[in-house]
């Protein structure tokens, strides 16, 4: 006689606001300075923008204390978040310096294993304070700094906002700080952090998790291609900076037979015509010969198409000329070693004689050219241009502070400088910065902070609602089924169907593979109202819990383009018996 395991798997609702516990954030300020200094410094000061500190010292301790309650007005953490702080002499320039004490990685709860998450939010997801008795945020403020202690935003010229100040390093304490060295690219003991798991350059198309060290050693001053991932910042830009118009550059996709689209990394011909701001496409034409150091022998093939050339035997503006007499409309030139990419140079002397080169070149690397040549002939290229839609984004993606020289503490730990209007987490204290905490917010949902009343993206239910429903439409509250499929609208917003249309796809499943049972399922990332809940029970009459790392394991989280991804929860430790629900529930 065997045991036989059941599993049955249900989807539930829970519409009454309060029912996951959740508390605003408590921050408690441990003062690390000497008598007569900093916290303590006894210098009488007159009461200043609503800050009642009659000391220096009170009213240091008054402005600390504005910034803790502002930012735990937005986050979600049962354990009191410890922030040491301290005055000292700090450089020309220099405010203030923050990070988090230490990281923890592979707790219960870690949405990502193998990744380093800081110690403050690994505690808020764990639930528990990983560290007891440690301090999770250390804070050094210029006891040289000239700033303004009022609570107000009303900051006197000359004089920065210490309110401001402390709101931002405390943002860089509680997860907007990468732990790679700048330096080498190395991860943090050979794991990737979390902030840096969403940083992705542009250039090369891929994220900082998937680069060798060097090359991230090259990407963090890549401006404008470094940018940030993170969902959440994605959708929510556009209801926060400003718009603008024009053409912030180009990049260069190859439509692979099948079709297959790649973007691939190039550098532009420093000689030569610009891309024209329609952009250039066509088909991909081999030379011959294919260095094109001679006369171009297939010139009716390549009449109106985009050369394919090899570097080597001659100058690059010597091929460009001969790829132009025979009627190529741009070139591509591919490395011919593995050394990156190179911004081609020439003279336009060909042979000894001046001649105008009227069409542009890129350069791929060698691995790009290899693809091309064994995919061709079919492959179509296009040089397509980027809007540059909003201040501070590029290629829809908000941008990080990428300088040509690298500055340390600066330095992809902040957000570009070109963002209008201003945001917190600039690498500049800038005035009338909104105290609403602004992308910053939508960068601490990234990385996985319970953020409270995130005022973008704006998509709660109600704005979810108007954005898939007309105003003759009806059946549109939360438990209506307007295309009668079984799933209320509540349920295909948190799964992310069309509540319009019968689809099962992305609904709970269980996977069955050599004796292991993953519960899958796909749900939307951009959801700021809800959550979700794995319960069991062995005979339907009493539900609880289940336990990460001991009823269930997550196996993987993976993303579907910007606004959705795939759950995969896999069942451990089964009884012979087992019932498990999903209980979606509103956060209150």
């Amino acid at each position: 006689m065997h045991t036989k395991i059941i599993f049955l798997l249900f989807f539930i609702l829970t519409l009454i606001p309060g029912s996951l516990e959740s508390s605003a954030a408590e921050f408690n300020f441990i003062n690390g300075d000497g008598p007569g200094e900093g916290l303590n410094d006894p210098t009488p000061v007159a009461p200043v923008g609503g800050n009642p500190g009659t000391t220096l010292g009170a009213q240091r301790l008054a402005v600390l204390q504005k910034a803790g309650v502002i930012w735990g007005a937005f986050l979600v953490s049962p354990v009191p978040i410890r922030v040491d702080v301290d005055f000292d002499i700090l450089g020309t320039n220099v405010l203030a310096g923050a990070s988090p004490v230490s990281q923890q990685q592979n707790f219960i709860n870690a949405p990502r294993l193998n990744t380093w998450y800081p110690i403050a939010l690994a505690n808020s997801l764990a639930g528990i304070d990983l560290e007891v008795g440690l301090n999770d945020i250390s804070i050094t403020a210029s006891s040289n700094g000239i700033f303004y202690y009022g609570l107000d935003s009303i900051t006197p010229a000359g004089k920065s906002n210490f309110v401001d100040v402390l709101l931002h390093e405390l943002g860089h304490g509680l997860g907007f700080i990468s732990f790679i060295n700048g330096s080498t690219g190395n991860l943090f003991l050979g794991q990737i952090d979390v902030f840096s798991a969403y940083i992705f350059d542009k250039q090369f198309n891929r994220s900082w998790e998937n680069f060798t060290s060097l090359q991230r050693v090259a990407s963090a001053i890549n401006d404008p291609n470094l940018t940030w991932a993170g969902p959440f910042t994605t959708a929510g830009f556009p209801q926060k900076l400003s718009p603008q118009v024009g053409i912030s550059g180009y990049k260069l996709v190859a439509n692979f037979p099948r079709p297959i689209s790649q973007v691939i990394p190039f550098e532009i011909a420093d000689f030569g015509p610009a891309i024209p701001n329609t952009g250039i496409s066509g088909e991909l034409v081999t030379s011959n010969p294919n260095d094109a150091c001679g006369v171009i022998t297939n010139s009716a093939q390549m009449l109106g198409k985009i050369a394919f050339i090899r570097r080597g035997a001659c100058n690059f503006d010597d091929k460009v000329y001969k790829a132009q007499q025979a009627g190529a409309i741009a070139v591509v030139i591919a490395n011919n070693v593995e050394t990156g990419l190179i911004t081609p140079g020439g003279d336009s002397v060909v042979d000894g004689v001046p001649v105008i080169i009227s069409i542009p070149m890129v350069f791929v690397s060698k691995a790009d050219g290899d693809a091309f040549l064994a995919a061709m002939p079919g492959i179509q290229v296009f040089l397509t241009p980027i809007l540059s839609q909003f201040f501070g984004v590029y290629d829809s993606q908000q941008r990080l502070h990428a300088p040509a020289i690298l500055s340390t503490g600066s330095s992809v730990s902040h957000w570009s400088t070109d963002a209008s209007p201003n945001l917190l987490m600039e690498p500049i204290i800038n005035p009338n910065l909104d105290r609403k905490l602004d992308l910053t917010l939508t960068q601490m949902k990234d990385i996985g902070w319970t953020v409270i009343d995130i005022p973008f993206p704006h998509l709660t239910y109600d704005s979810w609602k108007s954005l898939v429903f007309t105003i003759s439409d009806t059946m549109v509250s939360l438990s209506d089924d307007p295309d009668a499929d079984g799933v209320s609208n509540l349920e295909e917003y948190f799964f992310g169907n069309n509540p319009k249309k019968s689809d099962m796809a992305r609904l709970p499943i269980f996977q069955f593979s050599s004796g292991q049972a993953d519960l899958v399922f796909t749900r939307s990332k951009l959801t700021t109202d809800l959550t979700y809940v794995l319960e069991k029970s062995e005979n339907l009459t009493l539900f609880q819990p289940a336990v990460n790392g001991i009823d269930y394991q997550n196996v993987s989280i993976q993303s579907i383009g910007t606004d959705a991804e795939k759950v995969s929860l896999r069942v451990l430790n089964p009884t012979s018996k087992l019932f498990l629900r999903l209980r979606i529930q509103q956060n209150p």
